[in-house]
Formats: structure tokens, C-alpha cells, sequence
């Protein structure tokens, strides 16, 4: 019997053990999960469509993005029973006019009881009020303040968003646009022009309760 021909190099023996390792490491990273965005649309079919370019621009860019059609209030379905509470959930109307949101001028409180017979969980954190002046508060509360307020005895953990001035589903660089004064169009700005006037959408954005400064 030739011991020769059971002899490995110590290498070779440790090899699998560090393969298996590779591989088991592998198993064990998972890619990251995509925060979805939903868009629950108040509004009829032309805002429908700006809602769905939107979803594709967005989706094209490797974000998840889908869309939800509103019902007019007083015909609830639990359209909202599908959102997770870590999900972004917008709210996309054309505009807050005198103290109402979209085409059913829904009030704060109009919204947030409509947003909970829809279906949306108590545990939700993040509502985007994606409408031109939802932001604005024209020497008052805005839209987006009274609707946390309205909201928060429900819904504890949720923050809430509005937007200044006019504001576009889009934008350059694959960004919306907000701060836009009145009568002023997306049309009519270049991208210096829009970069120079700090037209964003995030940089005309303003959030209930405000967040800490730093963070």
C-alpha cells in the first residue's frame, strides 16, 4: 500500500471548509429591500396619467413606485389596507384651495377620516401631501400641519408632508418640482433656471411634527 497516494497538502484539505464557508456566507446576504412609494390619487384622468408617467419614471430609476386610484368619499374600499406602515404613502391631488384638497375639496379632517376608512393602518409613519400650497401657510397652520394634527390622535407614529408653492410631478434630473409661484409652468424654466431657483420638490418641502435640526 502506497501512503503517498493519501497524502494532500494541508491547503487542499482546509480548501472545502473555506468554500463552504464562501457559500454559505453568500446564502446569508440578502440585497436590501426597496421602500416602496404608493400615489393614492385624488383626482380624475388627467392627474391619473401625470401619476403614471411618474410611476414609470420613477420605476425606470430602480425605485418602487405604483399607483392607487381614489374613490370619491362616501364609496370607501380598503384600497389602503395593502401599505406598510414603513412605506411612503402620497397623496396626489392638483391643488389645496381655500383650506381643501383636490377635486372633492376634502378638509384635514375630510382627508384623514377618508385616509382611515380606506383602509390605511394606524401604525403608518410616512404621508406625503403631494398638492401645490399644501405647504404654505399664508400666515396660518398649513394644509399639511392640520392634517397631522387631525391624524395624530389615531395615528401616533405618523409624520406629515407638504409642499410650498405650485408643484409638478415633473421635473429634470428625474426629480419632482415644487416652489414654483402662481401662474409660473415647469414649460417655462431650464434646468439652470430650475436648479437656480432651488425648484426641487424635497427643497420645498415641509414636515409634521418638523424635524429636529442635524437629522
Amino acid at each position: 500500500m502506497k501512503l503517498e497516494a493519501l497524502w494532500r497538502p494541508q491547503s487542499d484539505v482546509r480548501a472545502p471548509d473555506a468554500r463552504v464557508e464562501q457559500e454559505m456566507t453568500s446564502m446569508d446576504a440578502k440585497p436590501a429591500k426597496l421602500q416602496q412609494h404608493w400615489m393614492y390619487v385624488l383626482g380624475g384622468t388627467g392627474l391619473r396619467e401625470k401619476a403614471r408617467k411618474w410611476e414609470e419614471r420613477k420605476t425606470r430609476q430602480g425605485k418602487g413606485y405604483a399607483v392607487i386610484d381614489c374613490a370619491p368619499a362616501g364609496s370607501h374600499a380598503p384600497r389602503l389596507a395593502g401599505v406598510g406602515n414603513d412605506d411612503v404613502l402620497y397623496v396626489f391631488a392638483d391643488a389645496v384651495r381655500e383650506g381643501r384638497v383636490g377635486e372633492w375639496e376634502m378638509g384635514p379632517e375630510d382627508l384623514a377620516r377618508h385616509l382611515r376608512a380606506e383602509g390605511l393602518d394606524l401604525g403608518h409613519r410616512s404621508l406625503k401631501i403631494f398638492a401645490s400650497h399644501s405647504g404654505d401657510g399664508f400666515g396660518s397652520e398649513c394644509f399639511a400641519e392640520r392634517v397631522y394634527e387631525a391624524m395624530r390622535p389615531e395615528y401616533p407614529h405618523m409624520m406629515v408632508s407638504g409642499y410650498r408653492g405650485q408643484v409638478d410631478a415633473e421635473g429634470f434630473d428625474g426629480h419632482k418640482t415644487a416652489g414654483l409661484s402662481e401662474g409660473e409652468t415647469l414649460e417655462g424654466l431650464s434646468r439652470e433656471q430650475w436648479l437656480e431657483k432651488g425648484a426641487r420638490a424635497m427643497e420645498n418641502r415641509v414636515q409634521f411634527p418638523p424635524q429636529p435640526e442635524g437629522e
